[in-house]
């Protein structure tokens, strides 16, 4: 893989190579940015270049003894950190300033991928910061995140941040066609429903990722329509392990929007991700207000960030799905107040704990 592989991200790379060939490379990067769109690949990507044995160009060769170790995960120069249970700890960090003190082995930089840098512990935070205020020579670290606020800001402020952009739909339209030769209106139906990341795109190519997002979304749409035991039959089904869950939540967040974009603008399915499900749209966006939409969107957020702090999922659910009844039967009263008192608990430590 080299920087013209890449898809989308043309200012980002276009300023790498710049960087390059002024010899102004920075000490640490930020990339910043949703997921599957090219963070990590992209930094995996700078440090082949960077040690590339013909990386006059600006680029990497993809052919050179240093170029192949580094598409096999077997150079010494460069090191990938990656969170070990929930978080990336201390530990890893001082393992890292010790490799620090000595100079690259083979390649002309040694390189470190801290990957998914917002789940750094606040003492592994405070120990990267010192790295980063006095960086030895001949080293590049770049951070990944998908979001800065959880980012220490003097963090943020010794690296250069750079801001990643959900990919264009028929960027990944064009590559699902090219490297899995699937029909055009297929790849832009996935294209549009991944909202910019081509990893979700990659899962959706599962038919049984689709069909997983088909019963999710329909059970919400019927939501209205729902008597309570159905809506608790519905969580104990729809538990999964973290990972299927993570996706789901993004799958309800996807339909939450769509029902404040038909709310806000009373769009066709032009605008809308799900729009094979216009007509449900169009229905229940009748039946919600805009600030509950916003709670619930809030209330799905909180659930995400509760998942690594093993939260029951099965409560998770059943909050979701009854606050999302209640909004959408005008069975509520104020926010929060309709909620069973073991569900409001449910997500008030967690978010202490992630503060």
């Amino acid at each position: 893989m080299s920087f013209a592989e890449i898809i989308g991200q043309t200012r980002i790379i276009r300023l790498l190579r710049r960087a390059l060939a002024q010899g102004l490379l920075p000490h640490a990067f930020l990339f910043s940015g949703m997921e599957g769109v090219g963070k990590k690949l992209t930094a995996l990507t700078l440090a082949k270049v960077v040690n590339c044995e013909d990386g006059a160009s600006g680029d990497c060769c993809d052919r050179c003894i240093s170029c192949r170790k580094t598409a096999s995960g077997n150079h010494p120069d460069i090191e990938v950190i990656e969170r070990e249970g929930p978080f990336i700890k201390i530990e890893q960090i001082r393992a890292l300033k010790r490799r620090l003190r000595f100079k690259p082995l083979e390649g002309r930089y040694r390189v470190t991928v801290i990957n998914n840098a917002q789940h750094l512990k606040v003492e592994a935070a405070n120990a990267l910061l010192k790295v980063l205020e006095e960086p030895p020579a001949h080293n590049l670290i770049i951070l990944t995140a998908i979001e800065t606020t959880a980012l220490l800001p003097t963090i943020i402020s010794r690296c250069l941040h750079l801001p990643f952009q959900p990919l264009a739909t028929v960027e990944i339209s064009a590559h699902l066609c090219q490297t899995h030769a699937i029909a055009p209106e297929r790849a832009a139906a996935i294209a549009r429903l991944a909202a910019g990341s081509l990893s979700r795109a990659m899962a959706l190519l599962d038919e049984k990722q689709l069909d997983r997002r088909n019963w999710i979304l329909e059970t919400v749409a019927q939501i209205h329509k729902s008597r309570i035991p159905d809506l608790l039959a519905a969580s104990n089904r729809w538990k999964g392990d973290n990972l299927d869950l993570l996706q789901d939540l993004e799958w309800l967040k996807t339909w939450i929007r769509d029902l404040l974009v038909q709310r806000f603008e009373a769009t066709d399915s032009v605008g809308l991700l799900n729009s094979d499900l216009a007509d449900q749209v169009a229905t229940m966006a009748s039946h919600m207000r805009s600030e509950h939409l916003l709670q619930i969107f809030d209330l799905v957020c909180a659930v995400q960030g509760a998942i690594g702090y093993n939260v029951n999922r099965r409560l998770s659910l059943e909050t979701l799905l009854l606050l999302l009844y209640g909004r959408a039967t005008g069975q509520t009263t104020e926010t929060g107040a309709d909620l069973p008192v073991a569900a409001r608990e449910q997500f008030t430590w967690p978010l202490r704990i992630g503060d």
